[in-house]
């Protein structure tokens, strides 16, 4: 589903649970998006650092937006 994003580039992922998630896509992996270095971001643009790598569900994802 998301082969056309290339790994190791940062982005935004933006979930059909109303979550935002910023981070490095580390990869792709069964279903899931592996990111690092991420952080939660919240209303108004407050970011909550988050610690290891994060999962997200690809069946979860609204849209990814690819930042420079």
């Amino acid at each position: 589903m998301f082969e056309q994003y290339p790994e190791l580039r940062r982005i935004l992922v933006n979930t059909k649970t109303d979550r935002a998630f910023r981070g490095v896509l580390w990869r792709r992996r069964r279903g899931y998006l592996v990111l690092r270095n991420a952080e939660m971001v919240r209303a108004k643009n407050e970011v909550v650092p988050l610690d290891g790598e994060v999962m997200i569900e690809a069946a979860n994802v609204d849209f990814i937006q690819v930042l420079s």
